[in-house]
């Protein structure tokens, strides 16, 4: 029996806007299973935009690999060209030098260029970040009513 300035159970259970309260602990729970839940979808998407990114840098680099046979074949045969057609002008050696140096910059020139795309996108899961920094708040939010 209840003395008249007690509250019973039921009088405890009873709600705000209908339904039933719940205890602290039930709620701290389902915040911890809230945010496990959370974690584990995280973790997924980092996965992915991951997964994502190396595909890209594996597209990247087949396609400099191709780039770069067909551009040998070019650079040989339109090397060839350069030295017949400046063999008129210059001596034999002088215009294999002048072919070769050609060559040198262009190599340096595909190296950078090359580099800078392999920096592009980057590793780290962009999305990923946002959506943590997100629902850190809400839990302390959550953790603060």
């Amino acid at each position: 029996m209840n003395s008249p300035g007690s509250t019973s159970d039921s009088t405890r259970a009873a709600h705000r806007n209908g339904s039933p309260e719940r205890s602290t602990v039930e709620i701290i729970m389902a915040i911890a299973d809230d945010t496990k839940h959370l974690l584990t979808k995280e973790v997924e998407l980092a996965r992915q935009e991951i997964v994502e990114a190396l595909f890209a840098k594996a597209k990247a680099a087949a396609a400099l690999a191709v780039a770069g046979v067909i551009g040998l074949f070019v650079l040989v045969f339109g090397g060839l060209t350069a030295v017949a057609a400046l063999d008129n002008v210059l001596p034999a050696w002088g215009s294999r030098l002048v072919v070769t140096g050609s060559f040198a910059l262009l190599a340096i020139v595909a190296v950078l260029f090359g580099i800078a795309r392999l920096r592009k996108p980057g590793l780290v899961p962009e999305e990923t970040k946002r959506t943590l920094k997100e629902e850190k708040e809400w839990a302390i939010a959550q953790l603060q009513r």
